[in-house]
């Protein structure tokens, strides 16, 4: 099943970052929706785009000239080049994507209940202990137990701090970011996706003349998020055939150069 929320929350934080391509974002978002492509195809085109928010803000004259292309994802225009873009998310715990999973249904579900609420209307990050042992056998009891968190701002036996920014849209809820000195991402991880990628080049080169390898961790995934790499300077031996090699993180919106 394909839990569009998802992309619709993604869509609403990427609005709230309000840099120069934020209307052009949604322009396209919008564009891929009307392309009729399949359900599936059409939620891994707009998660790409939207992982490109990051990009856009450190290049504002990107425009976009292909959405729905394949091998690359993408086909832009900047300063007169026509360059292809291939996206992929760098995963750094592979055994919180299931969990993650779990934890991102029951917060779209309690956005649904609380939707209605417009004295609620806000982005909350939530303090959450997911690590206790019932966390998962009871689904039911945990919405409610949020759901009672948010309307009477207390904390619970689950939900340990919640912290509320503005937002007229509706109610938005992410895990709070814990920032953790040994949450390392290494970069034989990245080196693992660049050398698929290397792999799978001729795929992406005859589309166009120059071709970009976008590696981004969505640090507002438990999934991928990182307090620092590991081995940095092994990234600055990569060989590659890609023309640039960037990794991006959207938290802070900060841009790595690898190549």
């Amino acid at each position: 099943m394909i839990f569009c929320e998802d992309l619709n929350k993604n869509l609403e934080i990427c609005m709230a970052s309000k840099n120069e391509k934020t209307d052009d974002l949604v322009k396209w978002y919008d564009s891929i929706g009307r392309a009729n492509l399949h359900e599936r195809e059409e939620y891994q085109k707009k998660t790409e785009l939207l992982l490109l928010n990051t990009l856009f803000s450190h290049f504002p004259e990107m425009e976009i000239e292909n959405l729905t292309g394949e091998s690359p994802d993408f086909i832009i225009n900047y300063k007169g080049k026509r360059i292809g873009l291939e996206v992929s998310e760098i995963i750094n715990h592979f055994e919180l994507k299931k969990k993650e999973s779990y934890i991102n249904h029951i917060f779209r579900t309690v956005e649904n209940l609380l939707s209605e609420y417009k004295s609620l209307y806000g982005i909350y990050h939530l303090n959450i202990d997911y690590f206790q042992d019932d966390f998962y056998q009871q689904p039911e009891q945990l919405i409610k137990e949020i759901s009672s968190a948010i309307t009477n701002n207390k904390r619970t036996k689950i939900v340990r701090s919640i912290r509320r920014t503005p937002h007229h849209k509706g109610v938005l809820l992410f895990l709070e970011y814990n920032l953790s000195l040994f949450d390392e991402l290494h970069s034989d991880k990245i080196l693992e996706v660049i050398e698929k990628k290397n792999s799978k080049y001729p795929l992406y080169n005859h589309k166009a003349k120059e071709c970009w390898l976008i590696l981004v961790s969505n640090m507002y995934n438990i999934a991928s998020r990182y307090s620092y790499i590991n081995g940095k300077e092994e990234l600055r031996k990569v060989k590659s055939p890609f023309s640039k090699i960037l990794h991006l993180e959207n938290l802070y919106s900060q841009m790595m150069v690898i190549k």
